[in-house]
């Protein structure tokens, strides 16, 4: 289970670098460069060395991290529900809007740092496993289905369109 931890968090690291590379040209690009870095920096000192792992600042640090996400999570679902789209059917189309995607790359950090937090805890392989795969799988295939899709790449802000 401990390689399996390892492929995951290797994952993530090189996922939360792009996304935070991808926010180069994003009108506020700084502020998400840190959300999606911090995780990445975190996740590195936490499979780097064991020294690191049980240090009371990074352990602050990623629970502060988390709960700013969650907080920023609930403030722009909150704002996408307000302003609903019903235009088709009264289906809400979260991913279509920017606040929407914005509001999943904050899901996906609130996630992932919690289960670097529990990782270490008295939590059995197979349930952390069950956990793991799928919140390091879940951005990977959406990313893909991003890249691939043109019809939904067309909807996107300019911004968007030039990351990669």
């Amino acid at each position: 289970m401990k390689m399996l931890w390892t492929i995951c968090c290797v994952c993530m690291i090189c996922f939360f670098s792009l996304a935070a590379y991808v926010q180069i040209n994003d009108p506020d690009g700084p502020l998400w460069m840190a959300i999606y870095g911090l995780p990445a920096v975190l996740t590195l000192l936490q499979v780097s060395s064991f020294k690191f792992k049980s240090h009371w600042m990074i352990s602050r640090l990623m629970w502060l991290h988390t709960a700013v996400c969650f907080l920023g999570a609930l403030y722009i679902s909150y704002g996408l529900l307000i302003t609903k789209d019903t235009s088709n059917y009264g289906n809400l189309r979260w991913y279509e809007k920017e606040e929407g995607r914005e509001m999943g790359g904050l899901v996906f950090v609130v996630l992932w740092l919690m289960l670097c937090q529990f990782h270490d805890r008295s939590v059995s392989g197979a349930c952390l496993s069950a956990f793991c795969v799928p919140v390091v799988v879940s951005p990977v295939c959406l990313w893909l289905y991003t890249y691939y899709d043109e019809a939904y790449r067309e909807k996107l802000p300019d911004h968007c369109k030039q990351a990669l």
